[in-house]
């Protein structure tokens, strides 16, 4: 079965439901009622109904708060992932073959060549990941 990456979102855990009993319509109706509030605190107001009801109404919040990617339309959601890894594999093999350079150039050997090309692995994966973070709304659709 294939992915199906144009349905992938990045969601960053604002958006949890929680029910909350409405006392009011509650009494009112006779059996209990509640209403979905969300971490984000920017869902609007709906009426109270029933467990069911409320997480419906979370989902419709959710789903309006869903935008999409803010990449190229002209440009597929493969493209881009293959050009992000392209751009990782970049970045990781400039800081290894720089570091290699400076061990060369100082000369060293033996545990100050090894930390250097450490240190050189290190930046590199965190160049790559810096770089993830900042184009993941190029990616992928975001939740707001």
């Amino acid at each position: 079965m294939p992915v199906r990456l144009d349905r992938f979102a990045i969601d960053d855990g604002h958006h949890s439901p929680r029910l909350i009993p409405d006392e009011d319509a509650s009494s009112a109706a006779g059996a209990a009622r509640f209403r979905a509030t969300c971490s984000c605190g920017r869902m609007p107001r709906h009426r109270p109904g029933s467990p069911e009801e409320a997480l419906a109404a979370h989902r419709a919040h959710v789903d309006t708060r869903l935008g999409p990617s803010r990449g190229p339309v002209w440009l597929p959601l493969e493209a881009r992932l293959v050009l992000l890894l392209v751009g990782c594999f970049a970045l990781f093999a400039s800081s290894l073959l720089g570091s290699t350079a400076v061990t060369r150039y100082l000369h060293a050997t033996g545990a100050a060549s090894l930390s250097i090309r450490a240190s050189g692995v290190l930046v590199g994966f965190l160049a790559a990941a810096s770089l993830m973070v900042a184009v993941r709304r190029y990616i992928a659709p975001t939740r707001s």
